[in-house]
């Protein structure tokens, strides 16, 4: 098996980290180098310096918002497939995402397991 290289962006301060520290145990497991960044920038940079199989991003970091971080993530979601994680469901969100061609908008909190089998099935065809 190949390993995959996974960048997550995340707020390591939200309430909901701990669904988040288990959805890198479950990357961990199923062999997915996986990096964490809590800073947006610095996250999107790294993903698109080349080798990441898969891009999730949690669209609650703070450092993520505002129109210039959804144009970037419009950008790169054409190279490198994205996982959007968000706590609210916004219809006008979801409807850009799928404009912007990424793999999956998934609101929280989530069945980590569930979004763990999406995960590992989308890195096995990619």
């Amino acid at each position: 098996m190949t390993t995959r290289r996974v960048v997550l962006i995340a707020d390591t301060g939200a309430e909901d980290f701990g669904s988040m520290g288990m959805l890198l145990g479950s990357l961990s497991e199923a062999g997915a180098m996986t990096e964490l960044f809590t800073d947006g920038t610095a996250g999107l940079q790294s993903a698109v310096r080349g080798g990441t199989d898969l891009l999730i991003i949690d669209l609650d970091t703070p450092s993520l918002g505002g129109v210039e971080a959804m144009l970037e993530i419009g950008r790169i979601a054409s190279r490198i497939p994205v996982l959007l994680l968000a706590a609210e469901e916004s219809r006008a969100r979801r409807m850009w995402a799928v404009g912007e061609g990424v793999l999956g908008y998934v609101t929280k909190p989530f069945d980590g397991k569930v979004l763990v089998r999406f995960i590992a099935k989308a890195l096995r065809e990619i």
